[in-house]
């Protein structure tokens, strides 16, 4: 009985403290700040800067691999606040692939949307909506999924 009740105070506890770790965020989106704080926190460099339309951009990487996180629905001027954020990777192959490649891999994949560019280098995304009830936890949760997304995605396209 002693040790059930044990058990049952340590279950309690690590849900509260990974409970405490969610933190929540504001209707209206998040900031590059956020975003990189989850980053960071997670292992990853985060060096924010601006994309040609002003918006806040993240440059990272994963298993060795540039990746740049692209902020949409940007509202507020000093930090504005973004309802969805899209993390992005892109591969140049010296002969590019195939929309038939490209294809198979959307068909075939949960997660990361990939397509070519003009000269057939393949790129791969993949979109979060992050407007309402969102939270750090979830950001984490999905840049673990990223995380498997760019390397499954690097060995299909032969990188």
């Amino acid at each position: 009985m002693r040790n059930r009740v044990l058990t049952m105070c340590l279950t309690v506890g690590a849900l509260a403290a990974s409970a405490a770790l969610a933190e929540p965020v504001p209707d209206g989106g998040m900031t590059a700040a956020e975003v990189a704080k989850v980053l960071q926190d997670q292992g990853y460099r985060a060096e924010i800067t601006t994309d040609s339309a002003g918006d806040p951009l993240i440059e990272s990487g994963v298993d060795g691999t540039h990746f740049s996180v692209y902020f949409y629905g940007c509202a507020g001027e000093e930090e504005p606040r973004c309802n969805a954020i899209q993390f992005m990777a892109a591969f140049d192959l010296e002969d590019g692939t195939s929309f038939e490649r490209i294809n198979l891999w959307n068909r075939e994949h949960r997660f990361g949307r990939g397509y070519l560019d003009d000269e057939n280098d393949p790129f791969v995304e993949m979109d979060l909506d992050v407007e309402y009830g969102f939270t750090t936890e979830a950001l984490a949760n999905n840049l673990d999924t990223w995380s498997a997304v760019l390397p499954g995605f690097k060995e299909f396209i032969g990188f």
